[in-house]
């Protein structure tokens, strides 16, 4: 007899432990849900490149955008402030950084092929 209390007991507390967890929501919503699935919302890089050559000459603007990208990180130009001109043998190199600068003076010959391929 104290058996059958006991294994009904133990039956007892064991359905009340699934079904008390049952209401609980494990994965709550976030707070502030990302737009867009996730995506940042924000400028896309044609609209950051247009803008930034809208700063410079219009011969300027549109050499650089006839290159479309830097030469040495093929990031888009424009998508990291204004491109910088850097002049090669009397061609210009559009760069996207201060920091390309020097890869482009050093290695002349490569970048001015790589343009011609452009």
């Amino acid at each position: 007899m104290i058996r059958q209390i006991a294994s009904i007991l133990l039956l007892s507390v064991a359905v009340l432990g699934v079904t008390a967890g049952c209401n609980q929501n494990s994965n709550p919503p976030a707070a502030n849900p990302p737009a867009s699935g996730g995506n940042v919302v924000g400028p896309s890089d044609m609209e950051k490149m247009k803008a930034e050559l809208a700063k410079l000459s219009p011969e300027d603007a549109a050499s650089a955008e006839k290159q479309h990208v830097c030469l040495v990180t093929d990031k888009m130009l424009g998508t990291m402030g204004p491109p910088l001109k850097v002049d090669v043998d009397g061609k210009p190199i559009w760069i996207c950084c201060e920091g390309c600068r020097d890869e482009v003076l050093a290695n002349k010959d490569t970048y001015l092929a790589k343009l011609k391929k452009e």
